[in-house]
């Protein structure tokens, strides 16, 4: 169709009932504002002509505006008494009918509104007719192809010339594009809201790199070039473990950090462990490196009370990567580990490892080392509460292990235990973990549940013949135990961890899956094994009260977990409005020091052990950790 054709189309066009009512609509608001204006006392500058316009000769721009809107839309028609409705050609399209098909009942017109809109619909219409008005409807309607378009109507009543009520015209257009188009972008904004703005782990002392971060930098810098890799060690003097005050420990570390900072810049630094920390030194020659490093760790030995800390042990190990050896960033953190605690025996301030060991010699002094340590008894265990939310107090506690560091304090054991399961000594830990454990509970009286970890990596007859042996031997009630599995990634065979998993229920424990939701637990495994309980990671934990993206996850899972019959324990709690959500949400246990801190399950005392980490190639000279 040409202007000529629009133009001649506009000429001839006679109103109909819609713009006719639409019209009258106008007129009345503008005379009801003109008449509150003069109520109001306020003065009309430009006087209103109040004749409907459509009574009015049009000009020709109003005509093909007119034409050529409704050409881009269609209307479904009802009077007042008729059975049927009707539809113009252009909504017979948007229903994808048949031109010809060009009226239906009010009842199937209303089948082809999708099921979940049709009450909402059918109320809006109902609304207009009572109240003699107007209303704006988005729904989705069937295609005749069976598929769902989105269409947006104005629904309104017609009117005689006496202003009766003659039926109801529901004038519609095609939004379905429109509609997407808001989705993706509602979508792009709250995706872009949710979204770590960094997926970098940062030590909350420190504001240096986890372990696990600085590790995947090593890695990625190993794969690429070459360099050195620094290790220092940075605690206070001791004479004895009475002289420790664990107040003191952040302070120092955050100190010693932002000397590292000071001294190295840009480059990657990282919070190895207590008071351990590690620097990489990218395409640097042994000899620089060795310049800048004696440079820091003989500002640390000279500083007299950073953070309080009258003196300041400091001990470093340099060693070099290249991306042409055999070695991964375990292998490299060890040796450069092995190499400070060398400069400390040998009491200079750096220990620089020219040749490293081959891989055979460093895995053997590694295995040796921890068979000292579980032969030694070299660790503490520790008892954690957990809250369960429905009856609101203690009914559960986890055990947690502890090593003993030079001084004879109990410190985490996440360094202890990373190595352990990368020379496949973890079996012996775990061990020597369930033994201790379950011969404590058995001397107490046991009115608590508790939780016992062990790595995904043991799993096996061997552990589940331990743990068998324990129970019996200390009386334990196995309805109290349940057998958590941590390091879940590390399940080489599914079919193996089913058996032992199905053996423990057996026993009458109960099965638990560690930091579920981080992406180390397949999903799959909630099906695959007979798991009660699974355990929450943290990290969805700290600051859910703030976080929507958070809660969504958190949400999601236990509510996922409740369908199959799982019980859910978050941990990190930090707060009351923490544990409050929680429970709404239908969290069954809380953990975290809001809850309760970890206490030492020992009810004796005993001297501290002094630990050593040893893992460089000397014949005298052994690991101890």
């Amino acid at each position: 169709m040409d202007l000529d054709e629009l133009v001649a189309l506009a000429r001839t066009a006679v109103p109909n009932p819609l713009e006719r009512a639409r019209a009258r609509r106008a007129m009345r608001r503008i005379a009801d504002d003109r008449r509150r204006r003069l109520d109001e006392g306020r003065e009309i500058l430009t006087d209103v002509d109040l004749h409907d316009p459509l009574l009015a000769d049009l000009d020709e721009a109003q005509r093909i505006r007119r034409a050529a809107d409704l050409r881009r839309r269609g209307t479904i028609t009802w009077a007042t008494g008729a059975r049927w409705v009707t539809w113009t050609d252009e909504m017979a399209r948007i229903f994808d009918r048949a031109p010809t098909d060009s009226r239906a009942s009010l009842a199937g017109l209303f089948r082809l509104v999708h099921a979940t809109d049709r009450g909402r619909v059918r109320r809006a219409v109902h609304d207009v007719w009572r109240r003699q008005s107007a209303a704006d409807v988005v729904c989705r309607i069937i295609r005749g192809d069976g598929s769902t378009g989105y269409v947006e109507f104005l629904v309104e009543v017609t009117t005689d010339g006496r202003g009766r009520t003659t039926g109801i015209i529901a004038t519609g257009h095609d939004v379905t594009a429109a509609h997407k188009d808001r989705e993706e972008t509602g979508r792009r904004a709250l995706r872009a809201a949710s979204v770590q703005q960094s997926v970098v782990e940062v030590d909350q002392v420190t504001g240096l790199l986890t372990r696990k971060a600085f590790a995947d930098e090593v890695g990625r810098a190993l794969r690429t070039g070459t360099g050195t890799l620094l290790v220092i060690s940075a605690s206070p003097y001791i004479s004895r473990s009475s002289d420790v005050e664990s107040g003191r420990d952040h302070r120092l570390s955050a100190a010693t950090a932002r000397l590292l900072r000071e001294a190295f810049d840009a480059l990657p630094c990282g919070a190895l462990g207590r008071h351990e920390f590690g620097v990489l030194l990218p395409y640097t020659t042994f000899e620089t490196a060795t310049r800048r490093a004696e440079e820091v760790i003989s500002s640390l030995r000279q500083a007299r009370y950073m953070a309080d800390c009258p003196r300041i042990d400091a001990f470093g190990g340099l060693v070099r990567y290249d991306y042409r050896l055999p070695v991964d960033s375990m292998d490299l953190l060890v040796d450069a580990d092995g190499a400070w605690r060398r400069a400390k025996h040998e009491d200079r301030p750096l220990h620089v490892l020219r040749q490293p060991p081959s891989a055979d010699e460093r895995r053997e002094m590694c295995r040796n080392g921890i068979r000292s340590a579980v032969d030694q008894r070299r660790f503490i265990l520790y008892a954690q509460p957990l809250r369960d939310l429905e009856l609101n107090r203690t009914t559960r506690h986890e055990i947690l292990l502890r090593v003993l560091d030079e001084a004879g304090r109990p410190t985490l054991p996440t360094t202890f235990l990373e190595l352990a399961e990368h020379v496949d000594e973890i079996l012996a830990v775990d061990k020597w973990v369930l033994d201790r454990a379950l011969r404590l509970i058995g001397e107490r009286r046991q009115t608590s549940h508790f939780q016992i970890n062990v790595s995904g990596r043991s799993l096996g007859d061997a552990l589940l013949g331990a743990l068998t042996d324990a129970i019996e031997r200390y009386g334990v009630d196995p309805t109290r135990l349940t057998i958590e599995i941590t390091e879940t990634a590390a399940i080489g065979n599914l079919t193996v961890a089913r058996r032992f998993a199905d053996g423990v229920r057996e026993l009458g424990c109960q099965v638990a899956l560690d930091d579920f939701g981080t992406g180390n637990t397949p999903l799959g495994f909630l099906t695959k094994l007979p798991v009660d309980l699974v355990k929450i990671d943290g990290s969805f934990i700290a600051g859910i009260a703030h976080s929507a993206a958070k809660q969504a996850v958190v949400q999601g899972l236990v509510q996922m977990c409740a369908s199959l019959g799982i019980l859910t324990a978050a941990e990190c709690v930090q707060d009351d409005a923490t544990i409050d959500l929680l429970r709404v949400y239908g969290v069954d246990f809380a953990q975290g020091f809001h809850v309760g801190e970890p206490s030492p399950l020992l009810a004796e005392s005993r001297p501290a052990k002094q630990l050593e980490l040893e893992v460089y190639p000397v014949a005298s000279a052994s690991l101890a950790i």
